[in-house]
């Protein structure tokens, strides 16, 4: 028989974001366990509340076959489980009491747990519950709109006295920020939790379970029993267990508050926990599985909700800061002027992100804008961080005198730095600035303390909760993801673009020496300079159309509109020589990424539901994780899927594949088309050759888009093939080495 002593021993306050809570050994008393070896589906573990179902004790099951117990039937449905797979519910029978089988898959075992149905659930209340969250929430337009009615359907629901959403910042503390709650309990709403109360381990599994229930906080925990040998040594995994019982620090900490009963479910954010449902009960009350389905089901749409909400108004705060780059340099590009354009004029680098002041360090000249610190301090900050160790050469901090305690003096207009240089020598760098945030922060019992010394000196979860007001200092708003590509993409801009031209103006004896003898160089500096006669011709034919068309006749309005047309593919031309001549001089960067994930984002990205309703695109789940050049492989994708939709638009059924295939033992990448094909014997040398192109007018395009996917499959020392005939569209191939 199993020997309770051989599992995990019992952890302290000191070491409990340690503690091994999935395999305690233990079950929740509402709840029945079995598991059994996944291939010989022999009982190797066992709860000693068994006796209660069954009839039998822990020795009698365990060693026996699960068909010993159950139907045929049932048996099947466990055993076909793939591994991390959850099974349909089974409804069971026992001494004429019906339960519920709830099994599972994972680490070995199929792990069956049972608990008793005490009234048959109404499916068709379910299924109004749910529609009425749907569209309860979809009308919700703010995320606290959304969490607040989130509190209050599952407050009417599941008749919980208390019901939070709470909200985890970037240090994994935690804030109620709604709360639905009985009239006479004291409320939590704003106060915040440190992280030690929510340790990692415990963060892990909600990511992983969902939802979970403790149906009676006082009520004892089960033992579960092992069969003899390694069993004992190796207790059972219990991660996705619906009844796995507490950790008793855990236990404690809810009777401090007055628990009697909670329910907690996960609120997750692009594979991150953002937060929690926390639903507290003064007595003991149980949920059935179903409900808990239909709490997790919420909770997933609350969730969607949420990034949704999220990516909007990031992709709002993107599109403004990609029009006001473009300002920004179309003004540095009149006179070359990087320093002065950058902070000076109606739109400085400062609007980029939400910061209260900026600064650019170029050639050894400081110009700064809004709310910074003194020009030397400034000075002596990019001095440190560029000897610190940096990835991709940039920092940032909300809290940068905690990083750096010489520069806490610099807090009240820098708790918050974002700093980014222009090269690897970090002599040139951009840098924004954040003032600190003074603000009076509201915690639930003192974070100093979150434990209590007893009189027999043991150390005891805190037991006061009461409102313990910090002021919050040397800290600023953290910086949002889309001002940190914000940043990026503006260092980018100056530095592959303004900073080649400055430094071309600054060396020309030097540059007219070497800079042409690469003919894609050559063609990057002309593109350049193109530009501006570009937009003079653009600009004065759109002023002849606007204001003298009515005294030209036919042939000269039509002339005027050849000349903006000609204008408009011209400068898609430039573009389109940019662009090659980047990927000719960029340096590859190889990490691992899922070429999948990579490409079901660019479909996303390219809108192609919207562009191309009747396009159907298949992308195989075979597509693998790679080494390579993220940017220049989602380049090289794009320009593939773009090509593909652009020439299969007419087939009466356009598809589209994206996939994998052996070729003599090497592996090879697709993107097939349905479209109009061309003679692969005839133009396979052609087809890849810039400007070269085998159609009319009558699709847009200059020819350069396979030359640059011919350049980077290059870079990668890869291989391209292309396989095509007139009318049956046509394959890319490539590999990546």
């Amino acid at each position: 028989m199993g020997n309770s002593s051989l599992y995990p021993k019992e952890v302290t306050l000191t070491n409990c974001d340690k503690e091994p809570i999935h395999i305690l050994g233990k079950l929740q008393s509402c709840g029945y366990l079995l598991a059994v070896d996944a291939e010989s589906h022999d009982i190797k573990y066992c709860s000693e509340n068994i006796r209660e179902l069954i009839g039998k004790g822990c020795k009698d099951v365990l060693g026996e076959n699960l068909s010993v117990f159950f139907d045929a039937e049932t048996v099947k449905v466990c055993i076909a489980l793939e591994d991390e797979e959850k099974a349909i519910p089974q409804k069971v029978v026992f001494n004429a009491r019906n339960f519920l089988l709830i099994a599972h898959k994972h680490a070995g075992n199929i792990v069956v747990e049972l608990e008793a149905l005490q009234t048959e659930e109404n499916p068709y209340k379910h299924q109004i519950y749910l529609s009425t969250i749907v569209s309860e929430l979809n009308a919700a337009e703010s995320e606290q709109e959304m969490c607040n009615l989130t509190a209050s359907l599952i407050k009417e629901y599941y008749d919980y006295d208390r019901v939070m959403v709470y909200r985890f910042d970037e240090n994994w503390d935690g804030i109620v920020v709604s709360e639905e709650k009985e009239s006479e309990m004291e409320s939590w709403l704003g106060l915040r939790y440190p992280a030690s109360d929510i340790p990692q381990q415990a963060r892990k599994l909600f990511l992983k379970q969902g939802v979970r229930i403790i149906a009676d906080v006082k009520s004892k925990p089960v033992a579960i029993q092992a069969l003899s040998g390694n069993e004992q040594e190796n207790p059972i995994d219990l991660t996705h267990s619906e009844y796995r019982a507490s950790s008793p620090i855990h236990i404690e900490y809810l009777e401090n508050m007055g628990v009697g009963a909670s329910l907690t479910a996960a609120i997750i954010s692009k594979g991150n926990l953002w937060g929690l449902i926390a639903c507290h009960h003064n007595t003991p009350k149980f949920i059935s599985y179903y409900k808990r389905q239909s709490c997790k089901y919420l909770t997933q749409v609350l969730s969607s909700r949420i990034i949704l909400s999220s990516a909007n108004k990031a992709l709002l705060k993107v599109n403004e800061s990609a029009v006001l780059r473009n300002k920004l340099l179309e003004k540095i590009s009149k006179d070359w002027d990087v320093l002065n354009g950058l902070v000076t004029g109606d739109y400085t680098m400062l609007q980029v992100t939400d910061a209260h002041g900026a600064a650019v360090l170029l050639d050894g000249q400081l110009r700064t804008t809004g709310q910074t610190p003194e020009e030397e301090e400034i000075k002596s900050l990019i001095q440190t961080l560029s000897q610190a160790e940096l990835e991709d050469n940039f920092y940032y901090s909300n809290a940068l005198g905690k990083d750096f305690q010489e520069f806490e003096t610099l807090k009240t207009k820098a708790s918050g730095v974002f700093c980014i240089f222009l090269s690897s020598a970090r002599k040139d760098a951009l840098l924004w600035f954040k003032a600190e945030k003074l603000e009076t922060v509201n915690w639930a019992g003192n974070p100093e303390k979150p434990v209590t010394l007893e009189d027999n000196m043991r150390l005891s979860p805190r037991k006061s909760f009461d409102k313990w007001s910090v002021l919050q200092n040397g800290q600023a708003e953290p910086w949002a993801d889309y001002e940190i590509a914000a940043g990026k993409a503006l260092k980018q801009d100056i530095s592959e673009i303004i900073l080649e031209k400055y430094e071309e103006v600054k060396a020309l004896n030097r540059k007219l020496q070497s800079a042409y003898e690469d003919l894609e160089t050559f063609s990057y500096s002309v593109a350049h300079d193109l530009r501006a006669p570009l937009r003079g011709i653009d600009g004065f034919a759109q002023i002849i159309k606007d204001d003298y068309s009515e005294l030209m006749d036919e042939f000269g309005r039509s002339s005027v509109d050849t000349i903006i047309e000609s204008a408009d593919r011209m400068n898609h031309l430039i573009d389109d020589i940019l662009e090659f001549s980047r990927v000719t001089q960029a340096t590859l960067s190889r990490t691992h990424f899922s070429l999948k994930a990579l490409t079901e984002e660019l479909v996303r990205f390219l809108n192609v539901s919207r562009d191309f309703p009747n396009t159907k695109i298949v992308i195989s789940d075979a597509l693998p994780v790679v080494n390579g050049d993220p940017k220049m492989i989602t380049q090289v994708m794009q320009n593939l899927l773009t090509n593909a939709l652009k020439y299969s638009a007419a087939a009466e059924k356009p598809l589209i594949k994206i996939g994998v295939e052996s070729i003599n033992g090497k592996i090879f990448y697709f993107v097939k088309d349905n479209g109009i094909g061309f003679d692969a014997e005839r133009h396979r040398t052609r087809i890849f050759k810039l400007f070269s192109r085998l159609v009319g007018k009558e699709y847009a395009g200059s020819g350069v888009g396979l030359t640059i996917v011919k350049r980077i499959i290059k870079k990668h020392n890869g291989k391209l093939k292309v396989r095509s005939t007139p009318g049956n569209g046509s394959a890319f191939l490539f590999t990546l080495d």
